[in-house]
């Protein structure tokens, strides 16, 4: 349709994804049935319709991530509430829920954490795959523990308000089955390269220190005993830092191995407590 055309014209300066976003813009100003309008009869857009088209066109344009401006976004088939202040689920991250799920498969009512949690998507995976597990979500910053909330009580996930990094924050859990972590993994060179829709999201949520390590090296030692024997840490990972983060697990008494994403790039390493 020729709304649709020009929309992705505009946003051809931006993406190559045009036809995409321009179907995802009108499909949250005009509603999921705007084609069918269309066919129907003829495509009329309202004032009201067309004011809300321009100013989401000028929001991306201005490079604002276009899950920000739509408010939700789809992870592993279910939908998230998304927004200033937590990382966008990407479907990269759906690899460490694959994995997650493959760890506790023959556990019955299996207690997991995921820290780090953001909009909760790991977290929510988990819990929509197995609905018998207990499941909690632990994120530090507000901002992002608001959404985290909204998220878990939609899902059923446990919402918990606290420093992953922190000791007495770990000393509250025991006996757990699995941690699953998608921790800031960037380098200080990385956030220096960061694209302008990637500025948008929280570096909280991104900067993992100079080598971007820092959490991979306190998370094993500070939840190692909040894990029961044979429990599972699963990490998400950075391009290159597989081995890195297998060492430092090691060195905490872990059995490491690693696992790929689609790509065929080591996305996830595992450790299990011996």
């Amino acid at each position: 349709m020729v709304i649709a055309r020009r929309l992705a014209e505009k946003l051809s300066e931006i993406t190559p994804d045009a036809d995409f976003e321009a179907q995802v813009i009108l499909e949250e100003a005009l509603g999921r049935d705007w084609r069918l309008r269309g066919i129907k009869g003829g495509l009329t857009v309202s004032e009201d319709e067309e004011k809300k088209i321009s100013e989401m066109l000028s929001r991306r344009l201005s490079g604002e991530p276009l899950q920000y401006i739509v408010g939700e976004w789809e992870f592993y088939g279910l939908s998230f509430k998304v927004g200033e202040g937590v990382l966008i689920p990407r479907q990269d991250t759906e690899t460490l829920v694959d994995e997650a799920l493959k760890l506790i498969k023959d556990i019955k009512n299996p207690r997991a954490a995921d820290l780090c949690s953001g909009s909760g998507c790991v977290a929510a995976a988990i819990k929509h795959s197995r609905p018998d597990a207990e499941v909690f979500g632990i994120e530090l910053y507000p901002e992002a523990f608001a959404v985290l909330s909204e998220n878990a009580a939609r899902y059923g996930v446990k919402a918990v308000f606290g420093d992953v990094l922190s000791p007495e924050t770990a000393e509250k859990f025991s006996g757990l089955d699995l941690i699953a972590a998608n921790p800031p993994y960037l380098t200080a060179s990385d956030m220096e390269g960061l694209s302008r829709e990637v500025k948008h999201e929280p570096k909280t949520a991104l900067f993992g220190g100079r080598d971007g390590l820092e959490f991979y090296r306190i998370i094993p030692g500070v939840w190692k005993n909040s894990l029961k024997p044979g429990g599972a840490i699963a990490f998400e990972i950075g391009l290159g830092q597989g081995e890195r983060v297998a060492e430092i697990l090691r060195a905490e008494g872990f059995k490491t191995s690693f696992s790929e994403d689609l790509t065929r790039r080591t996305r996830v390493v595992i450790g299990i407590k011996e």
